[in-house]
């Protein structure tokens, strides 16, 4: 631990008496080894960094005047906000090597590759998104650009007075991927023939 970091712990240990119990601080580190482990995220990161996070994350909130009533269910909330951020990170990259988004299939085809780099790629791509009905398109980005799942878009859609079942976003879901991925491949092709 640095100087810097010392000094704030320092600070937030007289503040907050509970950072200087290890029982306590063992509990939030098991708490988190599971989270991370749940979201298959335990390797690449460990609870320390959570927890420093976590921390990090209090004295700025503490710099910032906010109350903090109870301590280690604030930690663990942060803690798991922290992780879900890192996880959504993580499925970011994730998608681009989604079977039901067959992006892979078309990168790996060397003729397809050959002529195209990454950034044509994605220009084609959000020419692809462009061309998409609107529904459809903004189906694709709640899903798969704002990463909410598709309970959180029925929600979403019902704020809005449009109430569809979860069975039938899905569906669309589907559908609009495979309308997404046909557009895509006759602009990369086309491109391909015109070199």
């Amino acid at each position: 631990m640095t100087q810097v970091e010392s000094l704030k712990a320092e600070s937030l240990e007289e503040r907050f008496p509970e950072l200087k119990d290890k029982k306590y601080l063992t509990l939030l580190r098991h708490f988190y080894r599971l989270r991370l482990r749940q979201y298959g995220l335990l390797g690449k990161y460990e609870p320390d960094d959570i927890l420093n996070d976590a921390i990090s994350r209090l004295d700025k909130a503490v710099k910032s005047n906010k109350t903090i009533y109870n301590l280690v269910p604030w930690l663990r909330k942060t803690g798991l906000n922290i992780i879900n951020e890192l996880s959504r990170e993580q499925n970011k990259y994730r998608i681009i090597d989604s079977p039901k988004l067959d992006l892979e299939l078309i990168l790996s085809n060397e003729q397809n590759y050959q002529e195209v780099d990454d950034g044509e790629l994605y220009v084609y791509l959000n020419q692809a998104l462009q061309a998409l009905d609107s529904d459809d398109r903004r189906l694709v980005m709640l899903r798969f650009y704002q990463q909410l799942s598709w309970q959180d878009i029925v929600r979403k859609l019902a704020e809005e007075n449009i109430y569809i079942s979860e069975a039938t976003l899905r569906k669309r879901g589907s559908r609009a991927l495979a309308i997404l991925r046909k557009i895509f491949l006759e602009k990369l092709l086309r491109e391909d023939n015109m070199d």
